[in-house]
């Protein structure tokens, strides 16, 4: 980069205005006064030496952001690193401790660790992203979200309240940004002070297309990461960038849109939703969610491999119910998959069991349970004999294949209900 106004060899030159490359990038009237010109080098003098500092109102806003992290003040990336507290035991590989919990306590983030939840439209990506958010927030932890794609935090306020975050949380612990501008070091050094536990980007193309990173080459990728991520998990945050995914069918599965480096890079994991039932207001919205890669390693252990895919595991349904039809709020929930299974279709011998349960509950008046223990007390009484982590599994599954909803009960207790509109059939 040079003096603005000057130019490097016969080709490039900088708009004294605005700082941009002229002719592509600068969208100042063509006519320039020369006034505004330091005096330029001649053209064609390839060997004539360009003085390419810049004054400070021209600063460079891809300055590198190394020396603006906390961790890495001092510090030379270039220099060994120490690795006798990692052999003596005193550093630890992390686990998944950040974000929305599932039914058994598995949390799929890992704190200073990028990550990706991709999906078709209306998969649940930004829900399952503020889901993430929620679950910060509660815990009395910061959160940073940029969101690329809406200026207007409107939608996603509306959304943390349906989710239960007290409105004093939301405004102490949360930064949302709808950048129209690309970034600076200064910028995002502070958005991460006080640091925060989890960094949202909301979409990636349009983040990418603001900064022209070339979507769909290595080195485009490769800035986005550098420029945005990494100062964000230097400093101990969990990283969640929402992207889509390819039209190609076959890829559909495996990767975002654009380069595959988006995916490549990941040092946590690669969340994938498919939709099941859509989203949306007084609507009850359901996503499989799978994990196509675990770098850390700690997450597919807690899932099902999917038989058709290598590397595809299932992680259980992601669950968003605004009917509010038994409970005045919706209601977010992340079920875990059964133990031993590929999918989330009932076996015969659960097909049995769940055909039981359910019928128990038919024959209770008002065809509901105030809680989950008086249930499995019924099913007792009723000659039902399995273990209470099968009974429990068996109604998630239910709950999952809407034929119970989950409703309130004394003291907070979780109870069940049947639907009206749901009938008493064979799975």
């Amino acid at each position: 980069m040079t003096w603005p106004g000057t130019t490097i060899g016969n080709d490039l030159e900088w708009c004294p205005r605005c700082g941009e490359l002229l002719p592509d990038f600068c969208t100042c009237p063509k006519r320039q006064r020369r006034g505004d010109q330091p005096p330029a080098p001649r053209r064609g003098n390839r060997n004539r030496k360009v003085d390419i500092s810049l004054p400070p109102e021209f600063d460079d806003p891809y300055a590198d952001t190394l020396s603006t992290s906390p961790v890495e003040q001092g510090r030379d990336t270039w220099a060994p690193i120490d690795l006798g507290p990692y052999l003596r035991g005193e550093i630890r590989p992390v686990e998944p401790s950040i974000g929305v919990t599932r039914t058994d306590g598995l949390r799929l983030l890992y704190p200073g660790k990028e990550h990706a939840v991709i999906g078709e439209m209306e998969a649940g990506k930004s829900w399952f992203a503020l889901a993430c958010v929620a679950a910060e927030l509660n815990a009395d932890n910061h959160v940073v979200y940029v969101h690329f794609e809406e200026r207007d935090p409107s939608d996603s306020v509306d959304r943390l309240i349906a989710l239960q975050v007290r409105d004093q949380d939301i405004l102490r612990f949360l930064r949302f940004v709808g950048p129209e501008r690309q970034v600076s070091a200064g910028a995002l050094a502070a958005l991460l002070e006080p640091i925060p536990s989890l960094v949202v980007f909301d979409g990636v193309n349009e983040a990418m297309a603001l900064h022209r990173w070339a979507i769909r080459e290595e080195d485009g990728a490769a800035e986005f990461r550098r420029r945005l991520v990494k100062p964000c998990t230097r400093v101990g945050a969990a990283v969640l960038s929402l992207d889509h995914v390819v039209k190609d069918a076959d890829r559909r599965a495996r990767t975002a849109l654009g380069s595959v480096h988006k995916v490549n890079g990941i040092s946590g994991a690669l969340i994938l939703l498919d939709n099941a039932e859509p989203f949306g207001r007084a609507a009850r919205g359901r996503s499989h969610v799978h994990i196509l890669k675990d770098r850390p390693g700690f997450l597919r252990r807690h899932g099902q491999p999917d038989p058709k895919m290598p590397g595809k595991t299932f992680l259980g349904e992601f669950i968003i119910d605004d009917t509010r039809r038994f409970v005045p709020f919706l209601e977010v929930a992340f079920h875990a998959p059964k133990t031993g299974d590929t999918t989330v279709e009932f076996t015969d011998g659960d097909a049995s069991l769940a055909s039981e349960v359910f019928a128990v509950v038919d024959r209770l008046p008002g065809k509901a349970v105030a809680s989950e223990r008086d249930l499995f007390a019924k099913c007792r009484e009723a000659g039902i004999k399995a273990r209470e982590s099968h009974m429990r599994a068996t109604v998630d599954d239910l709950v999952m294949d809407s034929r119970l909803i989950k409703v309130s009960g004394k003291r907070n207790a979780k109870g069940y209900q049947i639907p009206a509109d749901c009938s008493p059939r064979s799975t």
